[in-house]
């Protein structure tokens, strides 16, 4: 293909996507209160993407509700789960300390349960498995698809900006967004058709909007009066989120 993005790297971009639109990842919620806040994490979405009680562990981020201190066996549950890698995020009723996990991982619940603060952590600490979380709870498609823009078009400049990349840099970072677009498109529920018509139909005008952008970022470095790795890792952060602000309007 043109540009030196390749049809074996462009395939590779959808056979990911389409993996992470089928998986089934979930939020485990425990603790007092925990019915109610996993029917406001479900409004309009699929009730299956929450459950309260079971095994956490098996969770992609579990929350968990305190009044005040936690409770020698929630102190034993947060430290099963910190120590098997699970994501945690607190809601804390009161004060006391939160052992196993990060200050900035508990949230403060003393009125009510910070739906929209509660939306942004999970979409911080879910990592890849943000966009199918989204894809099925709507209440946190805003923070995921935000985080999303935002993480690329930070991945994308440092990269724009970096000496060590041996590879040209156009394919690199139009794949990159790529990829961003065919994301963003998951995390509010949309799903890549099977057929290969209406597949190159679908994503085609999405990657081309991509490759639109990088040729257009490389045709203002050039014409700059000055350049340099920072000046290119800017055109890149700008041109990236331009390119995500656009999506997430359509």
């Amino acid at each position: 293909m043109p540009f030196g993005v390749g049809i074996g790297e462009v395939a590779g971009v959808l056979r990911e996507t389409r993996g992470i639109g089928q998986a089934t990842p979930r939020i485990a919620v425990s603790g007092d209160g925990a019915a109610e806040l996993a029917a406001a994490l479900t409004a309009g979405g699929d009730a299956g993407a929450v459950t309260v009680g079971g095994d956490p562990l098996q969770a992609a981020v579990a929350i968990w509700l305190l009044d005040g201190p936690p409770s020698p066996a929630a102190v034993a549950a947060l430290r099963r789960l910190t120590r098997a890698g699970t994501p945690v995020l607190v809601v804390q009723r009161g004060a006391g300390r939160v052992p196993y996990v990060v200050p900035g991982d508990v949230l403060d619940g003393s009125s009510e349960v910070p739906l929209d603060d509660l939306a942004t952590a999970v979409a911080r600490v879910a990592g890849a498995d943000g966009p199918a979380l989204a894809s099925r709870l709507p209440v946190l498609r805003p923070a995921v698809m935000r985080r999303l823009v935002g993480t690329t078009s930070l991945t994308n400049a440092a990269l724009a900006a970096s000496s060590r990349l041996q590879r040209a840099q156009l394919p690199v970072l139009t794949l990159a967004q790529g990829r961003m677009v065919l994301l963003l498109g998951l995390s509010r529920g949309e799903t890549l058709p099977r057929d290969p018509q209406a597949l190159a139909l679908a994503v085609g005008p999405a990657l081309g909007a991509c490759l639109a952008v990088g040729l257009g970022a490389r045709a203002l470095v050039r014409r700059l009066p000055v350049g340099g790795p920072l000046v290119r890792g800017a055109v890149a952060y700008a041109g990236t989120r331009a390119l995500g602000a656009a999506r997430l309007r359509l």
